[in-house]
């Protein structure tokens, strides 16, 4: 019987890692060679033959030994599938962008025979009846979608190569911003082939996927279902927290009794975690995150900087009368997708004049803030909360305050509140462009002239009478997609000052890829624009004046970015 079940598990692993038996090199070569044929000929295109089922076929088909019989066969079967006649889209592009797209790797297949190189030429350079089945199934979508891609219940090692495989070039092919990356997504394919090749167990694909996606170095990446838990640990810390200057600063209770246990209390702030300063404690677990700049790696460190499995963990830092501690600190569990407090972000109150202000109230009969709070001369926008139907009156009432305050930390994508620069612009302002990937010519990507639609190609209208008060728009690293390209359309207000830190750097919508286990991977699908070309995808957008929470304006609850917008209105003459 032991024999059995030894022979049993031997024949098991055996068969479901067959994709092992191919070099690097090899499954490098073929990854690339089984994404173009998928996107670029015309029956694997239009889903005419199952693609996934072929490669899983090639791990395990012994008679193919070489890497161009493989390739040869794929080409067999791909011609024996029928296509259909695309009929040529109309197009609304100005121009086709190549910064994405790179053929030249086909003539370097040294492996491959010269018939099959020309053939694999020849679809990237004349195109014809290119299908969308895995790539933009839903008609009139601009947007990538993989909805008709597999899913498998099954565990194999083969089918998380597949998953390399899909994963990489779907981002290959269809990630808007690949060239801004700091690796060649090329080399992240040959950094990948061997964490690959090594997953034996679920947890191991966990960790493999996880570190995949944050290669693609952009703040929209998630995993859907998330699997932090198993990677960086189901505990975290029982209070919530900012970061400032390097420093944890304690601003909330999650677990009143492992605080009480361990002495800490809201204020107390931790500079090291189990003797490591908190930067370097951050780069633990890290490079399971997607962030497009650093500003974005320490807004998430809240989801990973006191992750373990490990029930204590010891912190060291400085009570708010100015002791040193140094303590012991029980975790508690977390339930990641339930948590409102993930942020960490306390109730900000504005300390002005000597007086202090609470500027964000609760509309209780509306389910959300108040959209305004005016002061002397001088009014703030929660821009957040802000409705289009409401801008009219908001506007010609504080019409003749001395300034004006936006405040972008929050996120409202609801379009139709562009009516806010019919008053504070005195003509149409074109504010920026788009890049939209080409289903057709898989890899290039279309400019086309507007943000979404024609609607939206210019913000404001003619009106001499337009707000002629100062302007101050708040930024900082949760300022994120739309509330990115309202910043863009800010910066066309004259004299306008961007008070706060760099932005997130992620515009463009979230789209995602299926992966086989039917989660999805998400990332941003549309490139956004200045009208120059210029980007704010990882740049994110830039203040004029730069202002940061320290660890004492966190203590006493004070916004210092409102306080320098109020003081910025007060110095105008």
């Amino acid at each position: 019987m032991k024999f059995l079940i030894f022979l049993s598990i031997l024949l098991t692993s055996s068969l479901s890692a067959q994709s092992t038996r191919f070099s690097d090199r090899e499954l490098y070569d073929l990854a690339k060679i089984w994404g173009l044929i998928k996107y670029y000929h015309p029956a694997t295109s239009q889903g005419k033959t199952d693609w996934d089922n072929v490669l899983l076929q090639s791990f395990s088909n012994q008679k193919e030994s070489t890497p161009d019989e493989i390739i040869t066969n794929w080409l067999k079967q791909a011609d024996q599938s029928s296509s259909d006649r695309i009929v040529e889209r109309k197009s609304d592009c100005d121009s086709i962008t190549l910064r994405n797209f790179d053929d030249s790797w086909i003539k370097k297949l040294n492996k491959i025979s010269p018939a099959n190189r020309k053939r694999l030429l020849e679809m990237t350079a004349q195109p014809k009846n290119v299908g969308s089945f895995y790539s933009n199934p839903v008609e009139n979508s601009i947007r990538f979608s993989s909805t008709n891609e597999k899913t498998y219940t099954q565990f194999s090692t083969d089918i998380k190569m597949l998953e390399l495989f899909r994963i990489w070039n779907a981002i290959e092919y269809f990630y808007p911003y690949k060239y801004l990356l700091d690796e060649k997504w090329d080399q992240v394919l040959q950094k990948y082939i061997p964490v690959f090749k090594k997953i034996k167990t679920e947890t191991d694909y966990k960790y493999a996927v996880m570190q995949l996606a944050a290669e693609i170095q952009d703040s929209h990446v998630e995993i859907k279902k998330t699997l932090q838990y198993d990677v960086v640990g189901k505990l975290s810390a029982p209070f919530i927290f900012q970061i400032a200057d390097g420093k944890v600063v304690i601003t909330g209770i999650k677990d009143e009794a492992k605080m009480k246990k361990a002495n800490l209390e809201v204020g107390d702030v931790i500079t090291k975690i189990n003797g490591k300063s908190v930067l370097k404690s951050l780069d633990i677990n890290s490079k399971y995150f997607a962030y497009s700049n650093n500003a974005v790696k320490l807004r998430e460190a809240y989801s990973y900087l006191f992750s373990s499995n490990v029930l204590t963990a010891t912190v060291e830092g400085v009570k708010k009368n100015g002791k040193a501690f140094k303590t012991v600190m029980e975790r508690t569990g977390r339930i990641f997708q339930n948590e409102w407090d993930k942020d960490g972000i306390p109730n900000y109150q504005l300390f002005y004049k000597n007086k202090t202000y609470t500027y964000l109230t609760y509309n209780e009969k509306e389910s959300r803030l108040n959209p305004s709070f005016p002061l002397d001369d001088k009014v703030y926008f929660e821009f957040a909360s802000l409705k289009a139907t409401e801008i009219p009156l908001l506007m010609e009432k504080y019409q003749n305050t001395k300034g004006m305050v936006f405040d972008l930390r929050g996120y409202n994508n609801d379009g139709s509140i562009i009516k806010i620069f019919d008053y504070l612009l005195t003509k149409p302002e074109h504010f920026g462009i788009m890049t939209q990937a080409d289903f057709s010519q898989p890899g290039k990507f279309c400019f086309v002239d507007n943000i979404i639609d024609k609607s939206y190609k210019f913000a404001g209208r003619n009106n001499p009478n337009a707000y002629k008060g100062q302007v101050v728009v708040l930024i900082n690293e949760y300022t994120q997609s739309a509330a990115e390209l309202w910043a863009m359309i800010f910066k066309k207000v004259p004299n306008v000052i961007f008070v706060g830190s760099q932005t997130a750097g992620a515009d463009g919508n979230k789209t995602s890829i299926k992966m086989t286990d039917g989660n999805e991977l998400i990332f941003s699908g549309l490139g956004i624009y200045y009208p120059d070309g210029a980007e704010t995808q990882r740049i994110g957008i830039q203040p004029d004046i730069v202002v940061r929470p320290t660890v004492e304006s966190i203590r006493n609850s004070q916004d210092l970015l409102l306080l320098k917008a109020f003081e910025l209105i007060d110095q105008k003459k």
